[in-house]
């Protein structure tokens, strides 16, 4: 089949899905829309998978990657979670490592796929065939697959903040001068001042700060 031909089917089936949107509702689109760009994503991730399991075995996981976006999401977690709750630095050591953990899932999909994006529309500036190697299949994907990176990343980071926070039990102590032991309830010295009790049951949804004097040793 030759290039115009399939030009001419690409804006064909193009213009027939604007016109059926006007026809959808707002969810239903929007779930179409996500459903259509996870799958076809999810297809090419399948059919490249070797190149993309090599891709990942580099980048990714090289030290220098590892060191630098890992140790700028530590440092970010250990704010976030000293303005959120008000715990000084050098007493969230572990929460802060977790916390980094967990902010550099978001991270590093959104950096992927924009480090993809860019790869891929500099070749096509430079006139270089989109799909020219032969080790990759369904080429025409490619961009729903970045996509389904993107998303995943901004759905990932908007559960971030939440997960950071439950990071901090990392840090606390349920015997400790800060109180007396209680079920589920666990301290955690916020400054030399003031401890924070944190009433925590994950399993009845309850995750509860206060602060409370801090005593003497």
């Amino acid at each position: 089949m030759s290039i115009e031909i399939k030009s001419m089917i690409k804006a064909a089936v193009l213009i027939f899905a604007v016109w059926l949107a006007q026809f959808l509702e707002h969810e239903t689109l929007t779930a179409l829309i996500f459903t259509t760009v996870f799958s076809c994503g999810g297809y090419f991730a399948f059919c490249n998978r070797k190149n993309i399991s090599a891709f990942a075995k580099k980048w990714p996981s090289s030290l220098a990657y590892t060191a630098i976006v890992f140790y700028i999401c530590k440092i970010v977690a250990e704010k976030t979670i000293n303005a959120t709750t008000g715990i000084e630095v050098e007493n969230i050591r572990y929460a802060s490592t977790i916390g980094g953990v967990i902010l550099s899932v978001p991270i590093s999909l959104l950096l992927i796929s924009i480090c993809m994006l860019v790869c891929w529309q500099m070749k096509a500036l430079f006139g270089v065939p989109i799909g020219a190697s032969a080790e990759e299949r369904v080429p025409g994907l490619k961009i729903f697959f970045i996509g389904t990176l993107m998303g995943a990343g901004m759905l990932a980071s908007s559960q971030v903040d939440p997960l950071i926070r439950y990071a901090v039990l990392a840090d606390a102590s349920k015997v400790t001068t800060c109180g007396p032991v209680e079920n589920d309830v666990v301290y955690i010295r916020k400054n030399p001042d003031t401890c924070s009790r944190i009433h925590v049951n994950l399993f009845k949804g309850i995750y509860d700060f206060s602060d409370v004097p801090a005593k003497s040793n």
